[in-house]
């Protein structure tokens, strides 16, 4: 017994299609959210930290250049300086100092917030010294810094504030998701109602022939191959159903015609008996040998009946090969692809290398460049430090002071000579294997677009193997649909050949009967009339029940 479901043929194509569709726009909205969220994450944490070390520097300097009073004012400058270049993306940051005792203190001359903080969290920042630290929805940035008396240096950030984009990046992708979801809806519910149109249609017509009406027939239009089969299907139903009524009501009518006469020649039909009696024995002859051929005719149909069962299996069993076969190409078309854009970036990631070991080769130039003045300039001083020390003997005792001078300056130019060397044979040694990489480089880059090449010729011929698997399988389709047509004819043929078989050995049997009763048929030619009456009127009663049907 079928079980009838409550909802709709349409709403049951419709609910996974957008179930489908509401849970990969969500996923695809939360991943890209919080992708975007992390890059944001990263980007502050990297500009707070290069902030950190910033201030760092510029105190060490201040340090160094400035007297006390002047530190407080300078350093103050320079916090305010960094806070503004926050400002470009709207956030104030907050700026203190860590001391060594754990507390947090605001540097003089600077005004600044300063976040609310448990003597234990302020003693994990000053014992961590240098990093990023997320606390309370707060992100710290921290460098420890020796020139303030061994504070630890911090710029703070709310994450609500830095975030905002974020925020309004998940709005915007919500909203997104939810106008996506609408239109595909729309779109969805357009085209399975053009899908469930012709089905809405073939069930007015069923409804219309189960009441009678056989011309019912189904107008198609364009639509699928499915549509189109089933359609055509019904068309044919239809056509032999009112062929077989038109048979159906011919045979009664003659069936009426035929008790008629029936009735007028059963008086006659006393002078045939004789004559029939001989007939119906060589008719009765004739019919055994006809159930024989019959009983023949109905195993071969059978034999082929199954044969062409096991057909319709082995084509059903190729279709799905074909359709794995089909699954595999495109996942191996895919695969390809990937592999071709893993290459592109490869071949250029070889090529920016090659620039750079370009760019170093230059760089090595430049360096022999600086060397060969350095030389120079030691040659230089070791020169006026020679003089110089000739002038320091020439003055005699008040000259000794300058001839040590003159001879640690010479010293000092003989060492940078020899560092210079050293150099030069480090660079040089640079540059030959620079040269090295590079050649390799070169050759590994041509090799890699010969690759690529291959594999773009290996996705051509992924793409062909998908067309042709395809092609396969429309003519595939085609095949397993006529053997399935054939399959139910023979099968039917199979029916009506035992029924031909039953019949005939029935009328076999009867004729021997009748053969044996042919004398008792010349006592009973009355009941015979009597029948013949009866079969008049059951005849026009089914006239009347086949004038119901609109034929």
């Amino acid at each position: 017994m079928l079980k009838i479901h409550k909802f709709s043929f349409r709403i049951m194509l419709m609910a996974p299609i957008i179930l489908i569709i509401i849970l990969s726009s969500s996923i695809i909205a939360y991943v890209s959210y919080d992708k975007n969220k992390n890059v944001i994450i990263h980007s502050t944490e990297q500009q707070m930290l290069s902030s950190a070390e910033v201030i760092n520097q510029k105190i060490t300097m201040l340090k160094s250049t400035s007297t006390a009073e002047e530190f407080d004012h300078k350093l103050s400058y320079a916090l305010t300086q960094n806070r503004s270049s926050f400002k470009s993306a709207s956030l104030t940051p907050m700026q203190f100092k860590i001391t060594k005792e754990g507390k947090a203190e605001p540097f003089n001359q600077f005004k600044s917030e300063i976040p609310k903080l448990s003597s234990s969290f302020a003693k994990k920042l000053y014992q961590q010294k240098n990093g990023i630290i997320h606390d309370n929805g707060v992100t710290y940035a921290l460098s420890f810094q020796v020139e303030l008396d061994q504070s630890v240096y911090v710029i703070a950030l709310n994450d609500q504030e830095y975030l905002k984009p974020v925020y309004s990046y998940r709005n915007l992708m919500i909203g997104i998701t939810l106008f996506t979801v609408l239109i595909a809806s729309i779109i969805g519910f357009m085209l399975i109602s053009k899908v469930t149109k012709p089905v809405l249609s073939l069930k007015k017509l069923m409804d219309k022939i189960s009441q009678g009406d056989l011309q019912a027939r189904i107008k198609i239009g364009q639509s699928s191959k499915e549509i189109y089969a089933l359609s055509t299907g019904f068309n044919q139903m239809a056509d032999r159903l009112q062929s077989l009524m038109t048979h159906v009501e011919s045979s009664a009518k003659q069936v009426t015609q035929t008790s008629d006469r029936l009735k007028i020649t059963s008086s006659e039909s006393r002078q045939a008996i004789e004559q029939v009696s001989i007939a119906i024995e060589e008719v009765a002859s004739g019919t055994e040998v006809q159930v024989e051929s019959a009983t023949q005719a109905s195993g071969k149909v059978s034999h082929i009946s199954t044969k062409m069962t096991h057909t319709g299996q082995s084509i059903h069993s190729v279709e799905n090969s074909i359709n794995s076969a089909l699954q595999i190409a495109n996942s191996g078309n895919q695969l390809v692809n990937n592999t071709v854009e893993q290459i592109s970036l490869v071949e250029k990631t070889v090529e920016n290398t090659a620039e750079m070991l370009e760019s170093l080769q230059l760089k090595s130039k430049d360096i022999d460049q600086i060397l060969n003045l350095i030389s120079e300039i030691s040659s230089q001083t070791n020169l006026l430090s020679l003089n110089a020390a000739i002038e320091a003997a020439r003055a005699g005792e008040q000259g000794k002071g300058f001839a040590v001078v003159a001879q640690e300056v010479r010293k000092l130019s003989d060492q940078s000579e020899q560092a210079v060397m050293q150099i030069k044979e480090i660079t040089d040694k640079i540059r030959e294997e620079t040269d090295d990489v590079a050649l390799s480089m070169n050759q590994g880059l041509k090799v890699l677009k010969e690759g690529i090449i291959m594999v773009n010729q290996t996705e051509e011929s992924f793409e062909n193997i998908v067309k042709a698997v395809q092609n396969v399988t429309n003519e595939t389709n085609d095949v397993s649909s006529i053997v399935d047509n054939v399959s139910v004819e023979t099968k039917n043929m199979v029916d009506r050949m035992k029924e031909i078989s039953s019949i005939s050995g029935q009328f076999a049997g009867t004729m021997q009967q009748i053969s044996a009763v042919t004398e008792e048929q010349l006592a009973s030619m009355d009941n015979v009339t009597n029948e013949a009456l009866a079969l008049n009127h059951l005849a026009k009663g089914l006239e009347d029940i086949i004038n119901d049907f609109k034929v």
